[in-house]
């Protein structure tokens, strides 16, 4: 393939590009409000005020939700492909952070109340970044 070529496949090969990049981009901020809707406390405004805790645990959510979604975004079919995976992976990041919750009831509230880092929130955030990595690793074929 030439320079040319290349230079002429650009347009619809940058169009794909922003369309699954836009997807990709949509879900995860969707799927990480979709969690923070699904905690007790309101973790913006934690993040704004610099809690040490919810920034650890808010972290591992955010990494370990953009992990599948960036799967999806390499090896979907299509669009509509991208968005129905993109669906599940959301829905399995909320369902480990639900479990995550049951497991560990009150803990990383009590971290974020007294603003220390502890066992809860790293946990949080290292399980949630473990459940990405096989999210992503079973997504991308």
């Amino acid at each position: 393939m030439t320079a040319a070529d290349i230079l002429a496949l650009f347009p619809s090969t940058f169009l794909n590009f922003l369309i699954a990049f836009g997807l990709g981009a949509v879900f995860w901020v969707a799927g990480l409000v979709i969690v923070s809707l699904a905690t007790p406390h309101a973790e913006l405004a934690l993040l704004r005020a610099g809690n040490l805790p919810t920034a650890v645990a808010f972290g591992g959510k955010a990494l370990g939700m953009v992990l599948p979604i960036a799967a999806v975004a390499r090896s979907a079919a299509g669009p509509l492909d991208q968005i129905i995976w993109c669906v599940v992976a959301v829905g399995v990041q909320l369902v480990v952070h639900l479990i995550l919750s049951m497991l560990l009831p009150g803990r990383l509230k009590e971290e974020i109340e007294a603003d220390q880092i502890g066992g809860g929130a790293i946990f949080i955030a290292f399980m949630q970044v473990g459940a990405g990595i096989l999210n992503n690793a079973v997504m991308s074929g």
